[in-house]
């Protein structure tokens, strides 16, 4: 508009300085973290200069600041749209799209900064970051290490790698990644946070407390070293020090996790009240899904304690429906059915091994919350057993051997494999967490998702020992049912028929192990071990052709970290109180029976007719 059209306003020069000056004071202040300041001024700026793409690429950046996700991706499209060649504005709109869950968007907009700065690292990290989220691991780790190479002094690149090597299980990789980060800069403060959580992971418990500390004190308040900090102790069972830690913590207004963390460890206390008090100081309505999920969960626990079974019940069910992630209910079915086709008599002793000889790998599976995690404590209590947890290297290895199509190529990769490759894995990993040292005869690994794997274990340890854990399908469909968990490996627990389908097809597969395979494996019933700790004790150490010794029967005094959703119990002696809880519940479990008991979906025949 010219100044004949507004003769009071100030000349287009003395508007555009102006709009200049407000520009740079708002840069500024985002920096310094009062994006609320920064947003008047650049609302004045606008009015002056309505054309500036500089000026709505840093509206949006404030306003993701604030949270106001929406506005700003609104602010940030008008930004690309007056400069649709500034790499800068649609590395910010890929940032916001992604925070929206518009992942689509999110990869669109990253390529595009991509494809107009092709030395942004930073740009290149995020399209990376874009493609894991997708479920494209192999690529997104490729875009990682060519980041690092394009600006090989900046350590984030290499962090952000070493976070998405932990998240296939490729420990040795990732510890390398965080390793070279910290080589670059010694206080990088993810690199710490995410080394921190390969420690604890490996069992490295010292050494995680280390990292994850220093961490905080490069940057006090840092929510992803301090959730894992969190984490560290509840699993040690040291409440008070993470209560004084979150207490502790310099933030104005402690985040929505942290009352939730303050809260389940109130309640592990006995302080009933006080974990009530904390949660009604807690507003849902601004919470993530998955903090959401985890507040619903503890407010049922805490209805539950109080003997409230209806009222829990709806609060268990709230938090499963505000876990975000879905179960893939047919993929699921035909795993199942593809792995009993798959692996039959003959197929198996035409694949080749590994032909790796150790007797040392142990692995205990089964349904989760069907006693792995009691078995593993009374196991770990023995001099020669070395106890190592829930390790997910094997978990990931189909993903790997499939060239990252699990879904179209396995298990029927199997008979194109090198037999160095499988042979490599079975020596990796026994080369992790302690499983090649001298100390342990038998290593265990508790897993119990592994009941999909064994096919493949065979083909590595043929030697290795399988526990098959056993439990009272609607006690075990319940606990799961009320249990908080967020991994997308357990997203068939928030659904009482989802519950009951997994657990047919964990049935029907170790039927199916046991026919076909040379493994030997014990099944063992919860109620069993139970009613009888000590001679079910002796029965599984005999299994692993160990002498008995009797501190196994102390395993509730063991300091050993618990990383399950059993760490509290397995603390205790053993009780049985949980046998036939389910009865509490039972006009809720409808669904979960009629899951159990309904025809298996997929094929019945193992030839495929």
């Amino acid at each position: 508009m010219s100044r004949e059209e507004r003769p009071d306003s100030p000349s287009l020069e003395g508007a555009s300085g102006r709009a200049d000056e407000l520009l740079c004071r708002a840069r500024r202040l985002i920096d310094e973290g009062e994006a609320s300041a920064a947003l008047r001024l650049l609302e004045e700026a606008l009015s002056l200069a309505p054309d500036s793409a500089d000026l709505y690429g840093e509206l949006g950046r404030a306003l993701n600041n604030l949270g106001r996700l929406p506005e700003a991706r609104d602010a940030l499209r008008d930004a690309t749209r007056l400069a649709p060649d500034c790499a800068v504005v649609w590395n910010r709109l890929g940032h916001v799209s992604r925070a929206l869950g518009d992942l689509d968007s999110a990869e669109s907009a990253f390529r595009r900064a991509v494809d107009l700065d092709t030395t942004s690292a930073s740009a290149m990290a995020n399209l990376a970051s874009a493609r894991l989220a997708r479920g494209d691991p192999e690529s997104g780790i490729a875009m990682l290490r060519q980041a690092a190479r394009l600006d090989p002094a900046n350590p984030g690149p290499m962090a952000q790698l070493g976070d998405a090597l932990q998240g296939l299980g490729r420990h040795g990789e990732a510890d390398k990644a965080y390793r070279t980060a910290l080589e670059t800069e010694a206080t990088h403060v993810p690199a710490l946070a995410g080394l921190g959580a390969l420690s604890m992971a490996r069992g490295e418990y010292a050494a995680a407390e280390q990292c994850l500390r220093k961490a905080i004190a490069g940057r006090p308040g840092d929510p992803v070293a301090m959730a894992s900090l969190v984490q560290l102790l509840e699993l040690q069972g040291r409440s008070e020090e993470l209560l004084a830690l979150l207490d502790e913590a310099p933030w104005q207004h402690p985040p929505a996790w942290a009352t939730v963390a303050a809260g389940r460890q109130l309640l592990r206390l006995g302080r009933r009240g006080e974990a009530a008090e904390c949660l009604e100081r807690s507003d849902p309505s601004d919470m993530d899904r998955r903090t959401r999920s985890a507040f619903l969960n503890l407010k049922g626990r805490l209805l539950d304690a109080e003997g409230e079974y209806d009222a829990a019940f709806q609060m268990f069910l709230a938090a499963n429906r505000a876990c975000p992630g879905e179960f893939d209910e047919s993929g699921f079915v035909d795993t199942v059915d593809r792995l009993v086709r798959f692996f039959s008599r003959t197929r198996i002793d035409s694949l080749p091994g590994s032909g790796c000889e150790s007797d040392r790998p142990v692995f205990i599976v089964g349904m989760p919350r069907s006693g792995s995690s009691l078995v593993e404590q009374i196991l770990s209590g023995h001099s020669r057993v070395h106890a190592c947890g829930e390790r997910t290297d094997l978990y990931a290895l189909p993903r790997r051997l499939s060239g990252g199509n699990p879904a179209e190529r396995w298990p029927e990769c199997l008979a194109e494999v090198n037999p160095g490759e499988l042979a490599q894995a079975a020596r990796d990993y026994l080369e992790q967490e302690g499983s090649s040292s001298d100390d342990g005869l038998r290593v265990t690994d508790k897993l119990p998702a592994n009941f999909l794997n064994l096919g493949l274990i065979a083909l590595l340890f043929p030697r290795a020992r399988v526990i098959y854990c056993r439990r009272e399908p609607m006690d075990v469909g319940l606990s799961c049912f009320q249990q908080d968990f967020q991994s997308p490996g357990m997203s068939f627990a928030r659904d009482l028929a989802h519950i009951g389908l997994y657990s047919q097809g964990c049935r029907r597969l170790m039927e199916h192990w046991k026919q076909v395979l040379d493994l030997p494996i014990l099944t063992l019933d919860y109620e069993e071990l139970v009613a009888d700790v000590e001679g079910k004790a002796q029965e599984v150490v005999a299994f692993l052709g160990l002498a008995w010794e009797s501190q196994c029967l102390r395993f509730h005094a063991s300091d050993r970290v618990v990383r399950t959703a059993s760490h509290d119990q397995v603390r205790k002696p053993v009780y049985g109180t949980s046998i036939g809880r389910w009865k509490k519940y039972e006009r809720w479990l409808g669904p979960l029976r009629n899951g159990l008991d309904a025809p298996w979906p997929g094929r019945t025949d193992p030839s495929g007719r």
